[in-house]
């Protein structure tokens, strides 16, 4: 039913925005908006509220959840030249929802939500332990709500398409701008090696065809467009809005020093073990060695002053042994062990939780018996070394933006791409503007490069 499906719609938001979070300025989420509402005022569901949100991805994608939630990727607008095409890519979401092809599945397998907490390596044990650190585990690296994301079928793809078109069209955007998408998403792709599927790139979760592009301008040429109304006046324009936009990771959510993890936003740092893999998410920091017999989890339990109020929440769960408060580089902090049974597997696990600035940090080791020796000591010593983050590292920490430079008459877009500063390749640079690199400018037109700059939160 309708109803559910907006139900469902709302759970699964609330994943995607606590486990990948928002990024891009207010002005550039109100753009994208603006654009979704002119545009859902078309569909046959516009009765339903639709919401849209520039998502902190940084693979190139977009995705609809059930119930009218529409997200487009940072790394989708990074290679974007248009506003037609940003209207043509939140036209074809609209379409998905227009046509309940998320619905379609879901009513199929309603109980995704909890399998995905449920999967992967040490995500059953530590969602005993802790809440919610189990579906960071499971979807570390990946999109929240993978199952949600399954592919569409040919047939709803060219549905979505058409019907995104339409939309367009109907506003006077270019319905035609679909295929440029397409081209920048393949030039992206190919240049990235085809991509990792883990990643969920917008290929991935919507199947395409050599020939897709071709039909999105045939069918193009048959629609009627109102006359052209767009918000910004031109490609410079667009760009402008584009402008300071994250490339790559992220250093809002913290980043890697070597094994040093520095939160520059909260101000503090804490040292894995030398070796060991690790996955950051705006859920949880998550280390495991190479032959995986051991996780270790960093995270947020809650606000306040007292460890000992997160310790009592996990305590009227499971029993605590070895509890004890003490202070960790001069924060209040409470240490314990515990061990739970999942699955007839006995994990043994030590725990720490450090208040800080008004919030209360957790960290968890959790290994098998007979790791339990040789893993407690590691678990112990990097629990010990969290505190704030010098103001060397973080002098240190740095994140790739998105910057505009105006091109000089007779300049090409290879010579900008090779100018110092740039993170991008030519081949990149080129791809990113929609451009080949030998095409002379005739000046002023805005190029897009890569900066790598100092965090500013």
């Amino acid at each position: 039913s309708e109803e559910e499906e907006l139900e469902i719609g709302k759970e699964a938001a609330a994943q995607v925005e606590a486990a990948m979070g928002f990024a891009g300025s207010k002005e550039l989420n109100a753009y994208v908006s603006e654009i979704g509402q002119r545009l859902v005022k078309h569909s046959s569901r516009n009765h339903i509220p639709h919401e849209f949100h520039v998502v902190d991805m940084k693979e190139p994608n977009a995705f609809a959840l059930p119930g009218g939630y529409i997200y487009i990727s940072r790394g989708l607008l990074a290679i974007m030249n248009s506003e037609d095409e940003l209207a043509a890519v939140i036209g074809h979401e609209i379409g998905h929802v227009a046509g309940r092809h998320s619905a379609q599945r879901q009513a199929k397998s309603r109980g995704w939500i909890p399998l995905q907490i449920l999967a992967g390596i040490g995500g059953a044990a530590a969602s005993v332990v802790s809440p919610g650190l189990g579906s960071a585990v499971a979807g570390a690296g990946q999109l929240p709500a993978a199952l949600a994301l399954a592919s569409y079928s040919r047939s709803q793809e060219d549905e979505a398409d058409r019907l995104g078109q339409q939309y367009a069209a109907a506003e006077g955007w270019d319905p035609a701008a679909i295929s440029d998408t397409m081209d920048a998403l393949g030039r992206d792709q190919q240049l990235s090696g085809g991509g990792d599927p883990a990643k969920g790139s917008f290929f991935d979760t919507h199947p395409t065809s050599p020939d897709r592009a071709r039909k999105g301008r045939e069918y193009a040429a048959t629609l009627n467009v109102a006359p052209r109304n767009a918000i910004v006046p031109d490609r410079n324009a667009f760009l402008d809005m584009l402008d300071g936009l994250v490339l790559g990771e992220s250093a809002s959510a913290g980043v890697f020093l070597d094994n040093r993890f520095v939160h520059p936003d909260l101000g503090f740092a804490m040292t894995f073990p030398k070796g060991w893999a690790t996955e950051n998410s705006p859920m949880a920091v998550v280390a495991q060695p190479k032959d995986q017999s051991a996780l270790m989890a960093l995270q947020l339990a809650g606000e306040g002053d007292d460890p000992n109020a997160a310790a009592d929440q996990i305590a009227e769960k499971v029993p605590l042994s070895s509890r004890s408060e003490t202070q960790i580089n001069g924060h209040r902090a409470v240490t314990a062990a515990t061990s739970v049974a999942q699955q007839g597997q006995e994990i043994y696990v030590a725990l720490a939780w450090i208040a800080k600035d008004g919030l209360i940090y957790q960290v968890l080791g959790a290994t098998s018996p007979s790791g339990w020796e040789q893993h407690r000591p590691t678990f112990e010593t990097v629990a010990k070394s969290f505190g704030a983050a010098s103001d060397e590292e973080l002098a240190a920490v740095r994140e790739n933006r998105l910057r505009l430079v105006d091109a000089k008459s007779g300049q090409t877009v290879g010579d900008i791409a090779k100018a110092p500063g740039n993170q991008w390749s030519v081949a990149r640079t080129a791809a990113a503007n929609a451009m080949e690199s030998s095409t002379k400018l005739s000046g002023g037109e805005a190029i897009k490069v890569n900066r790598r700059e100092r965090y500013a939160p």
